[in-house]
């Protein structure tokens, strides 16, 4: 997959202040490049339409049997067929998970009735429904979040508990590897569009210059100080 920058539009953030509150200086913040739902290398693009040539091979003939219908592919292909594709694509330590949340939202006890030849006899069972929510990051910092559901009916409380958290986890985490492609043209639409003024992948530099670029126009204790980055582009502050 290639793609070329057309010309800069004439958006520009070289105007862009910052402001802290009183008491807080802007310089002991660490400026980071986010790289959440955007390719953050030529690498990333590479490998994200890689993933995508193994997923499309191995869902083509399920995806166009009639058996199966329209179905979601997070539905049609097994998560261990993702992570194994995402280990060849990215490289086993090319890439990671982080579970940013999961919690079980709700669990409904039932009665079931056996019925059997000669017996009838109940017992008490429970459902419970998880959500999970978890980040998958490239090595080269790419990365995107989603959520997945986890539901869960067994006659052990604490194991509905596990087992929905467990679920719910790794439907997450398909839905996420999945969500690359998203990535990938939703990031070509935009380089079209001339909607990147940093380049194709943001200014490399800025973390190391950012500390000698900052002008104070204001300094109060009863204002707030307001700070100029000159080429502070296509970065965030947190």
């Amino acid at each position: 997959m290639t793609i070329q920058a057309k010309p800069s539009s004439s958006i520009s953030y070289d105007s862009t202040t910052y402001s802290t509150a009183p008491g807080l200086d802007i310089k002991e913040f660490q400026i980071i490049e986010d790289w959440n739902g955007r390719p953050a290398s030529a690498w990333s693009v590479q490998r994200i339409g890689l993933l995508q040539s193994k997923i499309e091979r191995y869902t083509y003939n399920i995806y166009h049997n009639n058996k199966y219908g329209k179905h979601n592919l997070s539905k049609l292909i097994p998560g261990h067929t993702l992570i194994q594709f995402a280990n060849e694509t990215f490289g086993y330590d090319g890439w990671r998970m982080d579970v940013i949340d999961v919690e079980a939202r709700e669990c409904q006890p039932f009665t079931a009735v056996n019925n059997g030849e000669n017996t009838n006899t109940s017992e008490v069972k429970y459902t419970v429904v998880a959500e999970a929510q978890v980040k998958v990051t490239l090595k080269d910092g790419t990365n995107t979040q989603c959520g997945g559901l986890g539901r869960i009916t067994l006659s052990s409380r604490g194991e509905c508990y596990n087992r929905s958290k467990k679920e719910a986890v790794g439907d997450a985490l398909k839905k996420a590897l999945l969500s690359f492609e998203k990535i990938i043209l939703d990031y070509e639409t935009k380089i079209t569009n001339n909607y990147y003024v940093d380049g194709l992948y943001g200014s490399k530099k800025i973390k190391n210059e950012a500390n000698t670029n900052y002008n104070l126009l204001s300094a109060t204790n009863s204002k707030p100080t307001f700070i100029k980055l000159e080429d502070a582009k296509g970065t965030h502050i947190k």
